[in-house]
């Protein structure tokens, strides 16, 4: 069973989310904080990470930095995701691999983690 930690303020998506990718067959692991997604990066061991880029007063920008500057994660494919449309142009600069504009449907989001890991 495939693994995806998903990091968000955002409660209702969360669980929205997480129902809906159950449902498709993955583990889900979630939180509203980036500092708490590291620690459960480490325990959880996904097969992706979905990373809101404002987290509350976090940026999840430097939490995709911090993934991907340890040996052990970065492998691990890092989709940001955010309303700032602007942000679509520097995702790359923080070493993510793929963006997801929101609000973004179900099925679009299961389309981009797909790429990953199926």
């Amino acid at each position: 069973m495939k693994r995806v930690l998903f990091v968000d303020d955002d409660v209702d998506l969360l669980a929205a989310t997480k129902t809906f990718l159950r449902k498709q067959g993955f583990d889900v692991a979630t939180t509203t904080s980036c500092k708490e997604g590291l620690e459960i990066l480490q325990a959880f061991q996904p097969d992706l990470v979905l990373l809101d880029i404002n987290v509350g007063d976090e940026d999840g920008r430097l939490m995709c930095l911090r993934i991907k500057e340890q040996a052990e994660y970065e492998h691990i494919p890092v989709i940001l995701m955010s309303a700032n449309h602007e942000a679509l142009t520097t995702y790359r600069d923080y070493r993510a691999d793929n963006f997801l504009n929101k609000p973004f449907e179900l099925s679009g989001m299961l389309n981009a983690l797909k790429v990953y890991v199926w």
